[in-house]
């Protein structure tokens, strides 16, 4: 059923709520960001829709932004272009905050309450066992495109998959540093921020209600079949891991 039958109302333009955290992402391949403003040693995340090394987001976003019939009958809220990213582990953030000792956890409230400002590598919630900025070295890995899912009623992904051999294994690799991320948290805050699998994906949007997301099955398969065909041959590379902050879900930023 379609939720609009005004005809002068064509869709709905989401307003994200604050969600504050900080996560590894991959980088995103070449000029993708830009000065967070006020804050100017933070530089934010911009993904241009005009940047060569981003057609594959590029042809995501082309599609998914166009998904009418998510938009009017299943409330999906498609992300901006700009903020498209990998994310490769989650750290702390406001959902997983209230698992944490209480001690710790008032600590981490108050800095997640302080962000951007807040981000800074040398305070302790992001450090390694050896004191430095925790982060994941790799080497440059390709993906490819591999389906669009449903997530628990609430998001819209787009699945990846390496694109060759080589890649396989640089994957292989990032997913055991993040095993030990996951086990360093565990050991000081008694909790694993991330997920023990790593399912590598592009968020494209969410859906803004579960209920009406539970039916959203069908939509979201035809989505993917128009999708494949432009999603074919094109590959996504990148070259680097760093910590990002973010204060919601089109909002971004690394250390400049």
């Amino acid at each position: 059923m379609n939720m609009i039958s005004n005809p002068k109302v064509q869709g709905f333009v989401p307003v994200w709520a604050p969600f504050k955290g900080f996560s590894l992402l991959f980088d995103n391949p070449g000029d993708s960001c830009s000065r967070l403003s006020d804050f100017p040693r933070l530089a934010k995340m911009d993904c241009r829709y005009d940047r060569p090394e981003l057609s594959f987001y590029r042809t995501l976003w082309d599609v998914g932004s166009g998904a009418s019939e998510l938009v009017c009958s299943y409330l999906f809220c498609p992300l901006p272009l700009h903020s498209y990213h990998v994310t490769v582990w989650d750290g702390i953030n406001d959902f997983n905050v209230r698992r944490l000792p209480e001690g710790e956890r008032a600590e981490a409230e108050r800095w997640l309450q302080g962000l951007p400002g807040s981000f800074d590598p040398e305070h302790g919630l992001l450090a390694g066992r050896g004191g430095e900025p925790i982060g994941i070295r790799m080497d440059p890995i390709e993906f490819e495109f591999d389906r669009l899912e449903k997530w628990n009623n609430a998001s819209i992904v787009a699945r990846l998959k390496p694109a060759d051999s080589r890649s396989e294994d640089v994957l292989r690799g990032i997913e055991e540093e993040r095993e030990k991320l996951n086990q360093l948290f565990e050991e000081r805050f008694g909790i694993a921020t991330a997920s023990k699998s790593y399912r590598p994906h592009v968020s494209i949007g969410y859906l803004g209600n579960k209920e009406l997301g539970e039916k959203a099955e069908e939509a979201v398969r035809r989505l993917n079949e128009r999708m494949e065909p432009g999603m074919s041959g094109l590959r996504l590379r990148f070259a680097g891991i760093s910590m990002y902050g973010m204060s919601d879900m089109e909002t971004f930023f690394k250390w400049a």
